[in-house]
């Protein structure tokens, strides 16, 4: 501790904005990723979450920042039991308060974001699967806890004025805030690992090579890493003497290990060959016609040709007087889409005669739209 009560370690605020330039490149590749791929019309909801990610992790570096220059009542419940403080420190550290509760509810809406992100991803992948019901469940527990740690946050000591009241010591449910802590790992972890459990058994139901599938298994694997970040940020944030710098410090480096776990499978397109050179047909492709002379059109899914993309088959098999639309992926953005008509024609055959004629025609060219086309 210095002389003004402060702790000080050079090597922080250096590690706190390396690992915010290193957070900011990984979004920024990511939304060039997203462009190249899908064009600027075929964004989705998921890159709106990664602009708020932007977003909350620049004011919680900044933040971060601030409350390392200034303190906050962590240091001032020390420091003043060493002497009594001026008014200019009260001032200083009641302001370096305000800025911590700011950084919890920035570094908490980040975390949720990253969430959403991942969300809207595995939503994609899962489209015509019964797993896209259990994501849209799971996206209403994220909101519910997300609203239960934002409550934790702000009235978890109360008044809250307390949050950043500096003297008399409003005690540590105030200062180190344990209940934050505690309340955001579980609901944190919790959710984590519940959206690990998605893409995993959904992967083997893709229509790519196993290689392929074990690839990007290890990059959703990362999600574990995570989990880890967060358990091991609030054991030894709790295990420690109580310090703002510490408890920030574990914070940036959970929040960068996030960064890099949720974007590194959109990154993956850069690492092929066909990225670079732009030989291969992204899904903002006008009307096109196939190898197979079958007119057909490519539809904006928002899909780059890199992602994973679900197969949208339910299974169901055909049956007599029924029509069916079977749906097959035929490349890495287009489904191909057959389908099977019954048709009945009625035929009269005099006052006493009705005979019901039967024709089965198979989903082929011979209409003007052609019965064969690419969503």
């Amino acid at each position: 501790m210095s002389e003004e009560g402060l702790e000080r370690d050079d090597s922080f605020l250096t590690e706190v904005w390396v690992l915010y330039g290193i957070g900011m490149a990984i979004l920024f590749l990511r939304l060039g990723v997203r462009l190249k791929t899908v064009g600027i019309r075929g964004l989705q909801l998921e890159d709106l979450f990664a602009f708020l990610v932007m977003i909350m992790y620049t004011c919680d570096a900044a933040t971060v920042h601030l409350v390392y220059l200034m303190g906050s009542n962590v240091e001032a419940a020390v420091f003043q039991t060493q002497r009594t403080l001026t008014p200019d420190d009260i001032r200083q550290f009641t302001d370096g308060s305000k800025l911590q509760i700011t950084a919890w509810y920035s570094y908490t809406a980040l975390l949720w974001c990253l969430k959403g992100t991942m969300l809207c991803f595995f939503k994609r992948m899962s489209t015509g699967l019964w797993q896209s019901r259990l994501i849209k469940w799971l996206g209403w527990a994220c909101v519910v806890s997300y609203i239960a740690v934002v409550i934790t946050i702000t009235f978890g000591c109360f008044p809250t004025e307390k949050n950043w009241q500096v003297v008399p010591d409003p005690g540590s449910r105030c200062t180190f805030r344990m209940q934050n802590f505690l309340v955001t790992v579980v609901f944190n972890v919790l959710t984590d690992a519940a959206l690990l459990c998605i893409p995993l058994p959904l992967l083997w139901t893709l229509q790519i090579p196993v290689k392929r599938k074990i690839v990007i298994g290890l990059l959703i694997c990362s999600g574990f890493f995570v989990i880890a970040a967060a358990i091991i940020r609030v054991v030894l944030t709790l295990g420690s003497s109580p310090s703002g710098t510490n408890i920030n410090r574990w914070g940036v480096r959970e929040t960068i290990v996030g960064i890099i776990s949720v974007n590194i499978p959109i990154l993956r397109p850069m690492f092929t060959k066909s990225f670079w050179t732009g030989s291969t047909s992204y899904a903002s492709t006008l009307p096109g016609v196939k190898s197979t002379g079958v007119r057909s059109k490519t539809l904006d899914t928002g899909k780059g040709p890199y992602e994973m993309t679900g197969s949208i088959t339910d299974g169901r098999s055909l049956r007599d007087n029924d029509s069916e639309e079977h749906i097959n992926r035929c490349g890495a953005n287009d489904i191909h889409v057959e389908t099977v008509l019954d048709i009945k024609t009625e035929t009269i055959r005099g006052a006493r005669e009705e005979a019901w004629d039967r024709r089965s025609v198979k989903g082929t060219t011979a209409n003007a739209y052609g019965s064969s086309h690419a969503v």
